[in-house]
């Protein structure tokens, strides 16, 4: 039954949507970073393709 309710947590997102909302960041420090992990993922892909 625990097992059930936690995969189901997990899947609504409402920890990930609770971290978001414990403080406040700036839409234009938000852009950075989510730049940032798109090059980290980017470079990631290419990495694994590579080799």
């Amino acid at each position: 039954m625990l097992k059930r309710f936690k995969k189901k947590y997990e899947r609504a997102g409402v920890l990930k949507e609770f971290r978001k909302k414990a403080y406040f960041v700036k839409p234009s420090i938000e852009n950075r970073l989510k730049r940032s992990r798109g090059k980290r993922r980017a470079q990631r892909a290419n990495e694994e393709r590579n080799s």
